[in-house]
């Protein structure tokens, strides 16, 4: 009977050792997906300001900045998951949609609208090719 009880806790231990060790290795930083939110969220944000007829250059500085500054880590990010070129080449074209956008920032909802159709336009090429 002593066997059997020390076999079912080692059967048990090893289960529960198991079980740790594939989460753990399972376990990946979610750099990937709080890159897309971020950026998503910028979108939108700036999606609604034009939609609310808020069309300054103040409503829409502050969120290119911060979509052109987190757009620099979607290589970064994915790096283990994508190895394309291609993936490369849409990331810069977010971020030279980005720049030109800033360079010349939205000042009137009709600008604003065609430069989120060209941030947009980025995005959805490589979620159209990469995003599961």
């Amino acid at each position: 009977m002593r066997i059997i009880v020390l076999f079912v806790v080692a059967l048990l231990l090893g289960v529960i050792g198991t079980l740790v060790a594939v989460n753990a290795l399972n376990r990946h930083t979610p750099w990937n997906k709080a890159t897309m939110t971020v950026i998503g969220h910028q979108m939108k944000g700036m999606d609604e300001s034009v939609k609310a007829n808020r069309c300054t250059v103040a409503d829409f500085q502050q969120r290119l900045q911060t979509l052109r500054a987190v757009a620099n880590d979607i290589e970064p990010a994915f790096a283990e998951d994508i190895k394309d070129p291609q993936f490369n080449r849409y990331a810069a074209d977010l971020r030279a949609a980005a720049d030109k956008t800033l360079a010349a920032p939205p000042a009137t909802c009709a600008a604003a609208s065609t430069a989120l159709d060209s941030l947009g336009k980025a995005c959805d090429s490589c979620h159209r090719d990469f995003r599961s």
